[in-house]
């Protein structure tokens, strides 16, 4: 059994992409890893043999040592930490705008936010409508201030269980529609929609209150966490 912990392999994974693993085969030795990551050459020769086991690196032998790369599977850890690390870091200031256009749901939408309502309530301050406005964005812009939102510090409404039925994390963002409606981004751990579409709840029914149908534009403003407390 491996005593390498989870930090061992995150340090081993990013000495050998600092040397261009994620990219190409690199010619290595146990030596030269024990060297850049601070420790024994069979320490190193430990290391990188559990990420070869278990699937975090390629590696075969040569004659002037093994050539290696990382797997799609070691780039995945190293990219888990790269967002970890983006969100810790990241805290905006000062509110942003997102701007899309209103698509059609898949009808699931009053189920889940009936489902997590009273939870909404206590994290958010206000019960929400049985329903969520869908809105694709769409400029590169809004992609943009879209990415940041999600690397900034969020709300989660934490998982439950319910007649033996799971329901999972949702993470929330504060936003005012159209500058005037306070609401909510939500991403809920299983989705169906793509990167672009986001999900918005609020107090009262949206299509109604602000003449909404598909296509219509709407502007989201994004509210720091620490103004919105």
């Amino acid at each position: 059994m491996s005593l390498m912990t989870e930090p061992d392999i995150w340090f081993t994974l990013y000495a050998l992409a600092q040397q261009g693993a994620i990219h190409r085969r690199i010619i290595i030795t146990t030596s030269d890893l024990g060297k850049l990551l601070n420790i024994s050459q069979q320490t190193a020769s430990r290391r990188i043999m559990t990420c070869v086991n278990q699937e975090y690196v390629e590696r075969t032998h040569s004659s002037n040592g093994m050539l290696v790369k990382i797997t799609k599977k070691g780039v995945k850890v190293l990219d888990d930490v790269l967002k970890g690390l983006e969100t810790a870091f990241t805290q905006y200031e000062d509110e942003f705008d997102i701007r899309g256009r209103v698509m059609g749901g898949l009808g699931e939408g009053a189920y889940y936010v009936e489902v997590y309502s009273e939870h909404f309530e206590k994290a958010l301050g206000f019960r929400p409508y049985p329903g969520t406005l869908n809105i694709l964005v769409q400029n590169e812009g809004s992609r943009i201030a879209l990415n940041r939102m999600r690397r900034g510090p969020p709300l989660i409404v934490k998982g439950f269980t319910q007649e033996d039925r799971t329901f999972g994390d949702v993470i929330c963002y504060r936003v005012k529609i159209n500058g005037s409606i306070d609401g909510a981004v939500v991403i809920a751990q299983r989705t169906h929609h793509s990167e672009n579409v986001i999900e918005i709840i609020a107090p009262i029914n949206l299509r109604e209150e602000l003449n909404l149908e598909d296509g219509s534009s709407v502007t989201l403003t994004i509210i720091p966490l620490h103004r919105a407390d």
